[in-house]
């Protein structure tokens, strides 16, 4: 037991502070006797030293011998089942042991580290509910957790239930720091033991390799036994070779040539196959290898007629050209990368899902690759390729901003809301926003709101819109009016319930009828529906239409009805669209309503206008042929704008895009618009020189990188040399890592070494990684390399028995043992811990009551007739309370009486009375009070003012005077009174 001080500077307060207080005493006047100043001054010393400890924090320090044992339990991978069964037995084991008073706290990890239990009186546990992510083992963070977990006032254990195969490299740290907060570590070994295992270390080949060289792949394969298996090769996804091997007991390295039949981003996967295995995450490894050779393009089009001219013109020029169609665009970066650029030939947006738009935007945009879209009427905005991924990329945006090329357009929906309709489409779909998060049970009816208003945001405010419902008969949703003044169109088209039969005809005529009387340059119906309805004048209802320049669109969203409304829309002068898969029907209306708005397309003779020079058009100076029609488009800022046409439109643009360069050509390559072109001698040489401007720069020779994966952390490693072997020293270096999940990641490298430069990733994901390097010094080229690396397995999967040199280490940090038995958790051998009492509330109470006794030391005097009036009064209070009885009317009135008069008494002894001027300097006249008698006030009669009042048989203090009498003293002074007259006598004399 001890004392401390939580504030120890304040103790040097006490000193002059006790000091100041004798000095004041012994100058103070003795008006006490000795002994009772020596007491007040021993009091008040005392309350000053109080009040100075207090103020110093004083603590009392107790030794504890309560135990707290938090038990910390292994449940990653690299235990099996086995370990964590063996764990909880244990675990039950040892609290049946746990002696009273101590207590007991669980805390499970795996890759992060979750509280099972509180340190609290635990007796049993049935399970361990707690599941944390078993794919890593951060013994770190669970020996932070559980030394966050114990009382303050308890000696502290930690017993560690565990392999040993910390893959964080936390754990010794975390270790030193409980020993600096006096836990200590000690540790029983659980897991699988000395398991059968194999695994593949490592797979590597050559980052890049040229067309037509062998590809070394080298598979390292570790076994805990001998034992024969089997080695699979996988070359991009397919079957490439495979041998038997008799694998020893240690590392085996097997090898494989391959010989890559093209050009390209190629990957390969080793499989190991035996029987005596334990995990299966580790049976695999991969590797990325770019085989240089001649460019490559892939090509998608529509349709193979627009596409035939651009690529006849490619290969004429001597280029690799390979033909898909748009839907097998491929979706992983190491299948795409095999191309350096991909041309876009009139595709619509309907034939290209949103992960392969989002797969296109990396590829150029952090490989490094090229891009180039070919117009058409189905491509660019009329193609619905509004704010998407595509958009971004290229150096157009697909409207056209200056408002006065757009004509005024009036436009009707006519959905079908017949019984029908409330079909259920349980594809994937997510409110027509663009793409698909799976929503199922959407009905037909449902998504034709959400198409109603994608065909309302491809408008203007000053565009007229209006929606015709029908089923039996047809019924206005939203009268035709300008959009601007639709205050809720959501709101409006959301009463839209499917129910009845179908009656198309009534719908189109209201919509007719309506657009009739419409003012604006173009009038064009949709028509949305899933049925057909032979009733109804439609040769009279497409003449009126025809001679109100009205044209007709169609949406079949039901199979049976097509040839109707293809018949429909033909004969209405407008396009039919067989909505098979009903999901697309708001893609579908906004490409109708951005075609129909005729902003997208402009049809007419021009001559391209040449802007600004560019490579595209090198040794083209003769004079560009005459074109037909474009697609409207506007240039973006940081765009270069080559060729434009007669409104000022883009024709031919480019820019840079991230790594890579994308370049939009808005007229087509087909005999519709570039008719003159595809005669032309240049026509070649034109598509050609686009398509190879789009290519990637010459790679940089001497940039390798590679991933170097430490305690679950991975680092981007990057040595970059001059071909004479000299580093490359003081590049601001930076890299785009994009992994299988397509998110591009931009991060810069710190050089550590001459041509060496690092960074972090932190945690990866085991897979495929495209890297793309960049290298800027001011004065220098820039430099640049794409390379294909692989995050490896995780280390939970690579790390085969027991680490019972790392468990020792944790022991040797804090003074451990090995827990043998289920007693060693409960022994009472840590060093004692203390615990602290605040003892200063105590100190401040004892200083509240020394305070009043210091004060009445000094102020107060108490002698022996106190003493007795005060023993006296204590001893008949209860003879006063026996004889006390109720009181009566008469005798409250005496009362009152009786204290009036008092009153009056002692305000007339209090009034000072002089009857003489030469005995009323000398003394006050005193008053001698008789018997009680009614109070008598006397009047003078010559003057009318009161005389002093006096009683009967009372001398008034003027006769008294008068008389000679000497003054008597009132009865009621006290002692210190009469003191003070005896004093004035004295002096007197």
């Amino acid at each position: 037991m001890g004392i401390t001080f939580e504030a120890p500077l304040a103790l040097l307060l006490l000193v002059p502070a006790v000091a100041l207080t004798v000095v004041l005493h012994l100058g103070a006047r003795r008006r006490m006797g000795s002994g009772r100043r020596r007491l007040a001054l021993f009091v008040r010393t005392v309350l000053l030293a109080v009040l100075v400890l207090a103020l110093a924090g004083f603590q009392l320090v107790l030794p504890v011998d309560r135990l707290a044992t938090v038990f910390v339990v292994d449940l990653s991978d690299s235990v099996g089942n086995a370990g964590r069964e063996d764990a909880l037995a244990f675990l039950r084991e040892t609290l049946a042991e746990r002696p009273d008073g101590d207590v007991a706290g669980i805390v499970a990890f795996g890759k992060e580290a979750l509280v099972e239990r509180l340190p609290a009186d635990l007796a049993d546990i049935d399970r361990i509910a707690s599941t944390p992510v078993t794919s890593a083992t951060d013994i770190g963070a669970a020996l932070r957790l559980a030394t966050a977990l114990f009382p303050d006032d308890t000696q502290k254990r930690i017993v560690l239930l565990s392999d040993g195969n910390d893959t964080t490299g936390d754990g010794q740290a975390e270790a030193a720091l409980a020993a600096s907060r006096g836990v200590r570590i000690e540790t029983r070994r659980i897991g699988l033991g000395d398991v059968e295992e194999v695994l593949v270390e490592r797979l590597t080949t050559p980052s890049t390799a040229r067309l037509g060289e062998s590809v070394p792949v080298v598979a390292e394969i570790r076994s805990s036994v001998a034992q024969t298996a089997t080695v699979r090769l996988f070359a991009d996804g397919a079957p490439a070779a495979s041998q038997p091997v008799d694998l020893a007991a240690g590392v085996t390295r097997v090898t494989f040539d391959v010989k890559p039949a093209d050009a390209g981003f190629h990957t390969f996967r080793v499989v190991v196959e035996a029987a005596l295995d334990t995990f299966s995450q580790n049976d695999r490894a991969d590797s990325n290898t770019i085989v240089k050779g001649e460019p490559r393009t892939l090509v998608l089009a529509g349709n193979d007629d627009v596409a035939t001219e651009l690529v006849a013109a490619l290969r004429n020029q001597g280029q690799l050209v390979d033909t898909a169609v748009p839907e097998a665009l491929p979706t992983d970066l190491a299948s795409l990368a095999a191309y350096d650029s991909v041309v876009l030939v009139d595709v619509s947006r309907l034939r290209l899902s949103d992960r392969q738009l989002a797969t296109l935007q990396v590829y150029v945009r952090d490989l490094g690759k090229g891009l180039v879209v070919i117009g058409g009427p189905k491509s660019y905005g009329a193609g619905g390729y509004t704010k998407t991924p595509l958009e971004e990329t290229l150096p157009v945006d697909m409207g056209v901003r200056d408002r006065q090329k757009q004509p005024d357009i009036a436009l009707v929906v006519v959905i079908d809301q017949s019984g029908s309709m409330a079909a259920c489409h349980c594809n994937t779909f997510n409110g027509g926003m663009g793409g698909g998060s799976g929503i199922g049970g959407v009905q037909k009816v449902d998504i034709g709101k959400e198409a109603i208003l994608r065909a309302a945001a491809a408008l203007t405010e000053r565009d007229e819109l209006g929606v015709v419902g029908f089923n039996e008969t047809a019924h206005w949703i939203v009268r035709t009016q300008p959009l601007g003044g639709v205050t809720d169109l959501q709101g409006q088209i959301a009463g839209i319930r499917a129910d009845g039969q179908t009656n198309i005809f009534a719908g189109l005529d209201q919509a007719v009828t309506s657009l009739e009387s419409a003012a604006a340059t173009r009038r064009h119906i949709i028509l949305l529906t899933d049925g057909w309805s032979s009733s109804g004048q439609y040769d009279a209802i497409i003449a009126k239409m025809k001679a109100a320049g009205i044209t007709l669109s169609t949406v079949g969203a039901g199979g049976g009805a097509n040839p109707f409304l293809e018949q429909l829309a033909k004969q209405g002068g407008g396009r039919f669209y067989p909505a098979t898969n009903p999901s697309s029907i708001p893609d579908i209306f906004l490409k109708e309503t951005q075609q129909v708005s005729g902003q997208q397309i402009v049809e007419e003779p021009f001559f391209p206008i040449q802007t600004s020079s560019s490579p595209i058009l090198r040794g083209l100076d003769a004079g560009l042929p005459q074109l037909r029609g474009y697609n409207g488009t506007t240039i973006k800022a940081a765009a270069q704008s080559v060729l434009v046409t007669a409104r000022d439109d883009p024709l031919l643009a480019q820019w840079q895009y991230g790594l890579g360069r994308s370049a939009a050509w808005t007229s087509d390559s087909t005999g519709r618009w570039a008719k003159d072109w595809v005669a032309w001698s240049g026509f070649n040489r034109f598509f050609s020189q686009l398509v190879s401007w789009t290519f990637p720069g010459e790679e940089t020779g001497g940039i390798e990188a590679t991933f170097e994966s430490t305690g679950g952390v991975t680092t981007l490693h990057v040595q970059s040399v001059e071909p004479d072997g000299s580093p490359r020293d003081f590049y601001a270096t930076s890299a785009s890592v994009v992994g299988p999940d397509l998110e591009p990641r931009v991060v810069g490298l710190a050089q550590i070494a001459p041509g060496v430069y690092e960074t972090a990733l932190g945690e990866m994901e085991p897979g495929a990684y495209a890297v793309r390097v960049t290298q800027t010094r001011p004065g220098s080229s820039p430099l640049g390399r794409t390379v294909g690396l692989v995050a490896p397995t995780a280390a939970e999967y690579r790390r085969l028995g027991a680490n019972e040199p790392f468990l020792a280490s944790l022991r040797a940090a804090t003074g451990g043992t090995v827990v043998a038995t289920a007693l060693d958790p409960w022994r009472h051998d840590l060093t004692a811990t203390d615990r602290f009492t605040d003892l200063w509330p105590f100190l401040l109470v004892l200083a509240v009551l020394l305070w009043p006794l210091d004060i009445a030391l000094r102020r107060m005097s108490i002698g022996r007739r106190e003493l007795a009036a005060a023993r006296g009064w204590v001893t008949g209070l209860p003879e006063r309370r026996r004889t006390a009885g109720p009181r009566t009317a008469t005798a409250e009135a005496m009362l009152a009486a009786s204290s009036r008069a008092r009153m009056s008494e002692s305000r007339a002894a209090l009034r000072p009375v002089v009857a003489d001027p030469a005995t009323a300097a000398v003394e006050p006249a005193r008053v001698v009070p008789t018997a009680a008698a009614p109070e008598l006030p006397a009047v003078a009669p010559a003057t009318g003012t009161t005389t002093e009042r006096s009683e009967p048989g009372t001398a008034t203090p003027s006769a008294v005077a008068a008389a000679g009498a000497p003054p008597q003293p009132p009865a009621s002074h006290d002692t210190l009174a009469r003191l003070r007259d005896a004093k004035r006598r004295a002096r007197d004399r």
